[in-house]
């Protein structure tokens, strides 16, 4: 494969559906939502959703960092603004898994916090190849992001 096209396919594991999301009209998302994912669960530091993201992102920054070696100096510049964790949640908030959490708070959390869970434990050579096989979870999260609803 090309060493190229490796980041760049991180960058689309990262984002997945944010491109079919970005397209369509932005929903006003409540506060209420943003609570959701702020909320620590069972009251442990650090394990809510906008904690567990932040670390995917960072596991994705880590994997990608031999490779980003090899890119072009302007495109390893776009790649690395990409992975910074600031744009990174902001753009898991434009994500359909964001905006259905005020509908089915618990369900939803629960299974994407469980899939961040996995992809940051996985070997990255795992993640390089899409993080939807990664268990169940993972599936229902790649089929939510993907929907065309």
């Amino acid at each position: 494969m090309n060493k190229s096209l490796v980041p760049l396919s991180l960058v689309l594991v990262l984002f997945v559906g944010i491109s079919t999301s970005a397209c369509s009209k932005k929903k006003k998302v409540s506060a209420a939502v943003e609570t959701i994912w702020k909320t620590d669960l069972d009251g442990v530091p650090n394990s809510n959703g906008f904690a567990w993201v932040s670390k995917f992102c960072e596991k994705v920054r880590e994997c990608a960092d031999p490779d980003m070696k090899n890119l072009d100096p302007d495109s390893a510049a776009i790649l690395e603004k990409r992975l910074r964790k600031d744009f990174c949640l902001e753009k898991f908030k434009e994500t359909k898994v964001y905006t259905l959490a005020s509908q089915e708070p618990k369900v939803t959390l629960d299974r994407t916090v469980s899939c961040l869970k996995k992809a940051t434990e996985a070997d990255c050579s795992l993640i390089k190849n899409g993080v939807s096989e990664l268990s169940g979870d993972c599936k229902w999260l790649h089929a939510l992001q993907n929907s065309k609803e």
